[in-house]
């Protein structure tokens, strides 16, 4: 069983994860990236978050605010229209902003979603940064094993 935070019962934690987000080698700026391990059995694993930047970057945060995720396989998404201004629902955003979306990238909703995903990363303990994600408006969903 897992913990809910990163941390010894959660497996080994890799305490620094670092890469770029592009659609269509374009730069990704101000989105949500979500590492969710794909850990067989479990019931519930620690997921790691951050928000890109104006050039892509990213570095994830565990769920217990430790930096970092933890080392295995990951299914990765990205969530459009959550990062402007840190910011996490949509709801918290003003009417102006949750109408204008002319700024927003054009991400395939499968990528919003866990089970669809095409997007998947193998953290390692040695690997740092170079975690780069390269979305595509031409990929096709995962389909369920």
């Amino acid at each position: 069983m897992l913990s809910t935070g990163c941390s010894g019962k959660a497996g080994s934690l890799n305490n620094q994860v670092e890469g770029t987000a592009k659609l269509d080698g374009v730069p990704l700026a101000n989105v949500v990236v979500q590492f969710v391990p794909d850990v067989e059995g479990l019931v519930q694993a620690p997921q790691s978050t951050g928000t890109t930047d104006a050039s892509g970057h990213f570095t994830l945060t565990c769920e217990n605010k430790r930096p970092g995720a933890i080392v295995g396989k990951h299914n990765v998404v990205v969530l459009v229209g959550r990062g402007d201004d840190g910011r996490t629902n949509d709801m918290d955003a003003s009417p102006k902003a949750a109408t204008d979306n002319s700024k927003a990238p054009k991400v395939p909703d499968f990528y919003t979603m866990v089970a669809k995903t095409p997007l998947q990363v193998e953290v390692t303990a040695d690997k740092h940064t170079g975690y780069d994600l390269e979305l595509s408006a031409r990929a096709r969903p995962r389909v369920a094993k």
